[in-house]
């Protein structure tokens, strides 16, 4: 990762367009740009100790400077928690936004919380219950993971099978499903009771 995935991270995460930050922090939207596509080689220091601020991040995480092993010792990373998922990250953030919160361990960038509208994934993930999605991920048979299936999305157990995906809900009232086509959206790395985050 790059200082420019990092600033545009941390800005989608505390829900703000590029011109909303831009305004935040005395600049164009044309230079919010430049930074999220790493153009701007040589920062003010300014700017960076600015942005720090507004993300409550150290400028050596914002510059992704902090080694592995202080970032896991000493790591908090504020994600997006959405209330629903449709088409894509940017469009349920724009639509589905409810607020920032915070985890205090590692987890892989580009991660968002989605709170669960049904019980099909109960005892794992029940009503109100906030699944933690990881959307840079390399599907592997047996993942619990953010799908589309038949214009609908739903987290499901999805086992790839010789020529047929295999859709399983950990409800036993739900039915297995089999399709021949899935849109993956992310993989839960996490599954967080409704009251923690409260």
């Amino acid at each position: 990762m790059n200082m420019g995935e990092r600033i545009k991270q941390l800005r989608l995460a505390n829900g703000l367009t590029q011109e909303e930050l831009g305004k935040h922090i005395g600049v164009q939207k044309s230079a919010i740009r430049k930074y999220e596509k790493n153009e701007v080689k040589n920062m003010k220091r300014s700017t960076i100790e600015t942005l720090s601020k507004l993300f409550k991040v150290s400028p050596s995480y914002l510059m992704c400077m902090e080694d592995t092993e202080s970032e896991s010792k000493n790591y908090s990373i504020t994600i997006p928690l959405l209330s629903d998922f449709e088409n894509s990250f940017d469009n349920s953030l724009k639509k589905y936004f409810l607020k920032t919160i915070t985890l205090n361990e590692n987890i892989p960038d580009s991660s968002f919380a989605l709170q669960i509208h049904d019980n099909s994934m109960s005892p794992l993930l029940g009503i109100d219950d906030i699944a933690i999605v990881a959307t840079n991920f390399n599907f592997q048979s047996g993942q619990t993971c953010l799908i589309l299936n038949n214009d609908i999305v739903m987290i499901r157990k999805v086992i790839k099978l010789e020529d047929y995906y295999e859709l399983q809900a950990m409800n036993p009232y739900y039915p297995v499903e089999k399709t021949n086509e899935v849109k993956f959206y992310g993989k839960i790395i996490r599954a967080e009771n409704k009251s923690a985050f409260k």
